[in-house]
């Protein structure tokens, strides 16, 4: 009884207002306050692990040296305030009394069990989900605020949470402000930040243990077979058949978990249907490409060995969403769309001076459902989806900054109500560190890729700063304007407008406007698509033109 004794002098000593005000709540422990002000008396019987408390109210309580421990003889099963009592008055009373140096004074609480948790251990205690969302939001700068007394407090600000951890305890007797059953999202992100603060990094172990790379082979196996027949028949003995069976291979890729495939197969279904409709657009070589791109990575696929290689080639399903702190944001212009597939819509381009990377936010609708529209301009001149102050057109020329935005992986930005838009002063984009975003040598813009050698084939988006435009002209035969822009050491690239009905008359403009002959040391946002280079939009200073949309 005499070590139970003592654990429980410690235990008490750890028990000041904030200790107790966080784990039930200040009206609680007030109203306990108020109750010991008005004479309430206690008890104490003590038991080989635990102490009776009897009150003078007729309330019984029985407390151990741990404060997720108790019972009343009260209708509550939350700790009520007879336990707040008990605790107070014990501390009040006999603490200084009935204690010894040796037993409190010298005590210091202990924290290590925080930093000594295996990742295993903290992966079984959470869900995948909140490890995959945590494990994303920790790429992203976040200043938290950690206070060690009788308990060791990690504040998350931009959350305005509180997560209580206990000395020598364990992670579900931690404690959260949110006041959530559980173990919730943000008990492990205070926790991983604690421990990247004292230099324990936990993301490769955790991303590890949640990786599903699990895939249907049959779909696999099926899908180079039909490769190697099409590469053995020919595109002129090609019965168009194939494009159904390209259409259940997909939905067997989607059913077998192999999204990249998923996606690459109607890839190939849009290739080979423009073919049989001899449309102009056609391209034999982006065809021969993307069957070797598929072919070659289902190999790798089948003999991939580590998780992570095998995750890379799979690829994942819709994007998730995760809330980040904040980003300040540099609008780089607006670029309308429209896919084989039928979905048009206006992509927004902005470079982060938090991370210098690129974000975007996309509003896109399918046109293939009869009666179903979408119009450039109505979306482009509509509200952003985070304020009522601007336009989207106002949006795609300012600099703001996003509280609480979430994004993904490939930096899309999401439409999220919870978000909330700040306006600051546009700088010159001169002024601006663009980081790898800006391509100051030409010569390596030919090499550049648009993602790891089997992932699916993405868009690449840079700027170039050209020293002037040297030529304008439209080719009728393969209805393109190619714009020639020229660098300081006369190197140059080919930018080029393929010919669209809707935007005949901002071609019509580019082609026959001689001003665009006279920009001098002017940035332009380029779009990489294969071995095509895009104009999205001309920037100077703070002024900045989309091509498509303000012409």
């Amino acid at each position: 009884m005499a070590e139970f004794k003592t654990e429980f002098h410690r235990f008490i000593a750890l028990c000041n207002e904030e200790y107790l005000i966080q784990y039930a709540n200040k009206g609680i422990y007030n109203r306990a306050l108020k109750d010991l002000e008005r004479g309430v008396t206690v008890s104490y019987e003590f038991g080989d692990d635990y102490v009776e408390c009897a009150l003078s109210d007729d309330s019984v309580c029985r407390l151990h040296a741990d404060i997720s421990r108790f019972s009343c003889s009260c209708p509550s099963d939350k700790i009520c305030k007879h336990v707040i009592i008990a605790i107070v008055y014990y501390a009040n009373q006999y603490l200084t009394v009935d204690t010894t140096e040796e037993e409190v004074a010298g005590f210091q609480p202990d924290f290590g069990w925080v930093l000594d948790l295996a990742p295993a251990h903290i992966s079984k205690a959470f869900s995948a989900a909140q490890i995959e969302e945590v494990l994303f939001r920790l790429e992203y700068d976040e200043d938290i605020e950690i206070a060690m007394t009788s308990f060791l407090t990690v504040t998350l600000p931009s959350q305005k949470v509180i997560v209580t951890f206990e000395p020598d305890s364990e992670i579900a007797k931690t404690m959260c402000s949110c006041k959530a059953k559980g173990n919730c999202i943000h008990k492990l992100e205070a926790l991983l930040r604690y421990r990247l603060a004292n230099q324990i990094d936990d993301s490769a172990a955790l991303l590890t243990t949640n990786l599903d790379v699990s895939f249907d082979q049959d779909v696999v196996r099926e899908t180079k077979e039909l490769i190697q027949e099409v590469l053995g028949i020919g595109l002129a003995k090609l019965s168009n058949t194939i494009c159904t069976r390209l259409e259940l291979l997909a939905i067997a890729a989607h059913n077998g978990n192999l999204p990249n495939l998923e996606s690459e197969l109607r890839g190939l279904h849009g290739d080979l249907s423009l073919f049989f409709k001899r449309h102009v657009q056609f391209s034999k070589e982006g065809l021969l490409d993307r069957l070797t791109r598929v072919y070659v990575g289902l190999v790798a696929l089948e003999r991939a060995v580590h998780s992570d290689q095998k995750k890379q080639l799979l690829g994942s399903f819709k994007s998730r969403y995760y809330t980040i702190p904040q980003l300040t944001l540099y609008a780089l212009g607006a670029n309308p769309w429209e896919t084989r597939s039928g979905y048009k819509g206006v992509t927004y381009y902005f470079f982060s001076l938090d991370d210098k990377r690129i974000y975007t936010y996309t509003e896109a609708r399918p046109v293939y459902y009869e009666g179903s529209s979408f119009s450039y301009m109505n979306s482009y001149k509509g509200k952003t989806p985070w304020s009522d102050l601007l336009t989207m057109e106002e949006l795609a020329q300012s600099q703001v900054v996003l509280t609480q935005p979430k994004t993904n992986r490939e930096q899309r930005l999401s439409s999220s109500e919870n978000t909330q838009l700040g306006i600051q002063a546009r700088l010159h984009i001169e002024e601006i560190e663009l980081g790898d975003t800006f391509i100051r040598d030409w010569a390596d813009v030919t090499k550049r890729k648009s993602g790891d050698l089997f992932e699916q084939s993405t868009d690449t988006v840079f700027l170039l700063r050209a020293a002037k435009v040297s030529n304008v002209e439209f080719d009728d035969a393969t209805q393109k304007l190619s714009i020639t822009i020229e660098h300081e050491d006369s190197h140059t690239i080919d930018l080029t407008i393929t010919y669209q009905e809707k935007f005949a008359r901002t071609l019509n403009a580019l082609e026959r406007n001689k001003r665009l002959l006279e920009l001098r040391d002017v940035f332009v946002l380029v779009q990489r698509i294969g071995d095509t280079f895009v104009p999205i939009s001309f920037l100077q200073g703070t002024s900045l033109t989309s091509i498509k949309l303000d012409l």
